[in-house]
């Protein structure tokens, strides 16, 4: 079946975070919205249809897992990603995954401990660091052959200097990175090494072309999965971000009961009804419609990247090997941070997740979803194209 994604679809007026928080946010609603990582697509039929088949029955009461939620999860996870996984390994944070990370967080370090995080990053990430009173220890991405990747001098350094946890994104959020099998091979031998515990965030792992293939945690082997927490969600690739959800991984027992018993106290254990309907439905019959949600965005990447090219040269895309983010470099543009998100603003009307939100390593970046019809991306950067052509 071929889906459309090139249809706009109406989204204000729907509680939408993206499209209708503009005027609190922006403090104008003129702007096209480019910012929060969800899509501008219809989910996939089959989704839509198990939710609307679950809202026809009346009550809508307390949800519980059942076999078929478990042989959804792990038969995704073997099927996608070649990742073989005990059921028993599993635990679940219905309030998603940032969530789940926090709750671990907690668990594995007291206020003062040191916490390592590759920078720039999903904010989040390292928000939840400072204000849970521990301490932010930042290693730089660098930028090498044409791509960001770890500086593993400064990981082995500062690994060695004390610290509890490492906590990083895989795909990378916001440079759409995807980590080579290496790479993460060199990341998890030098926290080993360290007795450093890893917290990994794969939210975005569902969507990447099957160009730079993702390698998730899990299948570095038994030692890595032991000393590390592997968060996954179908929130990003089959856009179910209202609906809550994350699958976690802790094959370690005394951690996935501590995790679980966090979760009991605060009452979260349980899911959405409409959330467990969907993720049955995503992972057991939407891989169609994902590969070409994937396709087309990996030709919206290339539309922006022929764009920028011949018509706002003074603005770079890096390569986005997955995820539907781009990092835009505006490096030749007279302003950096708060100056640049609102000259994009004000002069521009495109609404982007400020760089500097990702860390000082992002002043003179935007972070940039291209997740929507070509259409919309096609006025955005005929915008852009216009307020940046007035600059001296």
């Amino acid at each position: 079946m071929k889906y459309d994604f090139d249809t706009p679809v109406e989204r204000r007026g729907t509680f939408s975070y993206k499209w209708d928080a503009e005027a609190d946010y922006f403090g104008r609603e003129d702007v096209i919205p480019m910012w929060v990582a969800d899509m501008d697509f219809p989910c996939a039929p089959c989704v839509v249809e198990a939710v609307q088949k679950r809202a026809a029955h009346p009550v809508y009461g307390y949800a519980v897992r059942q076999q078929p939620y478990y042989d959804a999860v792990l038969g995704w996870l073997e099927k996608r990603h070649g990742f073989t996984v005990s059921q028993e390994y599993l635990a679940f944070a219905p309030p998603g995954v940032i969530y789940a990370m926090n709750v671990m967080l907690r668990i594995l370090t007291q206020p003062g401990d040191r916490v390592l995080v590759p920078m720039p990053n999903y904010d989040p990430l390292f928000d939840m660091v400072a204000r849970g009173g521990r301490q932010l220890v930042e290693t730089p991405l660098v930028w090498q052959d044409g791509r960001y990747t770890f500086d593993y001098e400064d990981l082995e350094d500062k690994a060695a200097s004390g610290v509890k946890v490492l906590i990083f994104s895989s795909p990378h959020n916001p440079t759409g990175r995807v980590w080579t099998r290496g790479e993460l091979e060199r990341l998890a031998e030098i926290c080993l090494r360290h007795g450093v515990f890893m917290l990994v965030d794969e939210i975005h792992c569902d969507f990447v072309p099957r160009s730079h293939p993702h390698t998730t945690f899990g299948l570095l082997g038994e030692r890595v999965l032991r000393h590390s927490m592997i968060c996954y969600s179908a929130n990003k690739g089959f856009n179910l971000g209202g609906l809550g959800m994350a699958t976690i991984v802790l094959a370690d027992d005394d951690l996935r009961f501590r995790f679980n018993e966090e979760m009991a106290i605060a009452q979260t254990r349980l899911d959405n009804i409409f959330g467990a309907a969907a993720l049955i439905a995503a992972y057991t019959q939407g891989e169609e419609w994902l590969d070409q949600a994937i396709e087309y965005v990996e030709e919206n990447k290339e539309f922006l990247a022929r764009f920028l090219r011949e018509r706002v040269p003074r603005i770079k895309m890096a390569p986005s090997e997955g995820t539907y983010l781009v990092w835009l470099d505006c490096s030749s543009l007279p302003f950096r941070g708060m100056a640049l998100e609102h000259f994009m603003l004000n002069e521009a009307r495109v609404a982007f997740c400020a760089g500097y939100e990702f860390g000082e390593q992002g002043e003179a970046f935007l972070r940039m979803n291209v997740a929507c019809p070509r259409s919309t991306l096609r006025q955005a950067l005929e915008q852009m194209e216009e307020a940046v052509g007035k600059l001296p």
